[in-house]
């Protein structure tokens, strides 16, 4: 299960899920963005550094990433000032002729490049980013984008919904704990199928039932979620796999009442929290202070009622 803070003083996000901790800070001022994760039980961070810009005429959102490091010490830099230090990634001859990581230095040069990103695809924190700039995006901008989503992901939605009451081999719509997905009907025949086939490598069910039901599958949801496809429904897959959480998240932000539009989790928290710690304090001097005597616990008592008035201000 994802837990998610918002501390909008520090400009921070910090979401956590059953195996790693990530923390985004924004720099409205410098349109920069940092980010850094780590594995829950372990001593491995990695830190990012990104640069954004924001398009008001299409609400667009650009990133390019500025810098990449990792620990534990010594610090590994892949990424320094928008440049892939190659010669460092590539110290051990040994790496240079692994596939994995010529592709991992590829992916990284385009990654310093200006790169267009899914706004929904982040969705709490590029929305976040996006209402730190009200100076770009208005906030009626802001929010006309925010309620054009919501309509143009649940007509999405309902085309596929269409789509698959009209297929020929009966597909049905699922959810799970990793969002919605389209198969085939759930029976037990179909549940064995899976259990036999879906951690097989492609090569040994190559052939089979259950790869040509893959390969249906895969082309039906290409023929609806590719923006080239005459049957396009108007939506990303993700978006569709997601779209009850999104519309619920958006829907939050629009009806917060304050001027910052997103959504504080941890802000009445924190304020319960210092309440508790303040009669905290009081009570304990108190229950010191009847061993002495009635009247001293009296006046401890009212000297802790000060420091709550004082520490309120």
């Amino acid at each position: 299960m994802k837990k998610l803070e918002i501390f909008d003083k520090e400009n921070s996000i910090v979401v956590e899920d059953e195996y790693n901790v990530t923390t985004y800070k924004i720099f409205p001022e410098t349109k920069k963005l940092t980010i850094e994760s780590s594995i829950k039980e372990d001593c491995f961070f990695n830190y990012l550094t990104y640069e954004y810009k924001i398009s008001s005429f299409s609400v667009e959102l650009q990133i390019r990433l500025l810098e990449k490091s990792s620990e534990p010490p010594p610090d590994q830099y892949q990424v320094k000032d928008g440049v892939v230090l190659e010669s460092e990634i590539l110290k051990d001859k040994n790496k240079s002729l692994s596939k994995m990581i010529q592709e991992q230095i590829s992916k990284l040069k385009e990654e310093v490049e200006w790169n267009k990103i899914e706004i929904l695809g982040n969705y709490e924190v590029n929305l976040y980013i996006l209402s730190k700039h009200p100076e770009i995006i208005s906030n009626e901008e802001y929010r006309r984008f925010l309620r054009k989503s919501i309509e143009r992901i649940k007509a999405g939605v309902l085309k596929v919904e269409d789509a698959v009451k009209r297929d020929v081999h009966g597909l049905e719509i699922s959810k799970s704990d990793y969002g919605k997905s389209i198969w085939y009907p759930n029976t037990e025949a179909e549940r064995k199928e899976i259990d036999k086939y879906y951690d097989l490598p492609k090569e040994k069910r190559k052939g089979t039932n259950y790869d040509k039901k893959l390969e249906y599958i895969e082309k039906f949801n290409d023929s609806l979620f590719i923006e080239s496809s005459s049957k396009y429904v108007g939506i990303q897959k993700y978006e569709f796999s997601n779209s009850d959480e999104l519309i619920e998240y958006i829907e939050r932000v629009l009806d917060n009442k304050h001027n910052n539009l997103v959504n504080k989790v941890g802000a009445a928290s924190n304020k319960d929290a210092s309440g508790k710690i303040k009669w905290g304090i009081v009570i304990f001097l108190s229950i010191i202070a009847l061993s002495w005597g009635v009247w001293t616990a009296i006046g401890v008592f009212i000297l802790g009622a000060i420091i709550i008035s004082t520490l309120s201000k």
